[in-house]
């Protein structure tokens, strides 16, 4: 299964342009505002936006729809649970189920799809070094509490682009488990579960793999924890940072207001 979460696609655009420090800042106010939006007229709004800067990104939907795709469950089993255990007027012919139940479960899985969107959108336009950088810049005060906030920062967006590698390593021993006769897909949970050890003892292993490969060429790269690392051009937020988070916010203060 191909995902884009967690991966870089270099492009010529505003949105990639930006510093990854307001980036950041413009992602969490993001979130936050769509859980705040309850309203389906104001959600609509908020999604049309992220249109918008979709298309200004360059970004096709193609590749943000496969960065959504390995979550569609959690959308669904979310909308579901709103949906059996919301009290309420009951909805014919669906036992347990319940009018505000349904209209809640639409409105948090909506909601769910616009702040994972925001995350993916700002991961695919935003390289994992000016990431990595933006994170350390604003833990920069926990440094006085003896926080390795730059090995925190590191573990992080590690972490976040082991995401599709994952996701790659697993299709590929699926694909090669498939032709060498396991069954994946039949039988009852039980026995489906015990074929997929056939897949995560592989996946983990080359999880663990990659990790030690991973840690042997930070050792050989001169990587040392807890040393300073300067860049060669150090970012500055720029009148464009500026006017961009401005509008932003205008934007989101109007959907909050109506």
């Amino acid at each position: 299964m191909k995902t884009t979460l967690g991966q870089y696609l270099p492009r010529d655009s505003l949105v990639h342009a930006l510093d990854a420090r307001v980036k950041l800042v413009v992602m969490g106010l993001s979130i936050g505002v769509s859980f705040r939006l309850d309203r389906a007229g104001t959600l609509v709004l908020f999604a049309l936006g992220l249109v918008f800067c979709t298309f200004i990104s360059k970004i096709s939907f193609g590749d943000l729809y496969r960065g959504l795709k390995p979550f569609i469950w959690l959308f669904a089993a979310t909308a579901l649970l709103h949906v059996f255990m919301t009290g309420g007027d009951p909805l014919p012919l669906v036992p347990f189920a319940t009018r505000q139940g349904l209209e809640g479960g639409i409105r948090v899985g909506a909601q769910l799809v616009l702040a994972l969107w925001v995350s993916t959108l700002t991961t695919l336009t935003t390289s994992s070094l000016d990431m990595v950088w933006a994170m350390q810049w604003f833990m920069r005060p926990l440094k006085y509490l003896n926080v390795p906030t730059e090995e925190i920062a590191l573990a992080v967006m590690l972490a976040i682009r082991f995401i599709p590698l994952l996701f790659e390593e697993a299709d590929r021993i699926t694909r090669a488990q498939k032709a060498r006769g396991v069954d994946l897909e039949s039988g009852n949970v039980f026995r489906r579960t015990r074929a997929m050890v056939s897949v995560v003892v592989p996946l983990m292993h080359g999880a663990f793999r990659r990790a030690e490969d991973l840690a042997v060429a930070l050792t050989l790269r001169g990587y040392r924890p807890g040393i300073v690392r300067s860049r060669m051009r150090e970012p500055r937020v720029s009148l464009k940072d500026g006017v961009c988070t401005a509008l932003v916010c205008l934007w989101y203060g109007f959907l909050l207001a109506v």
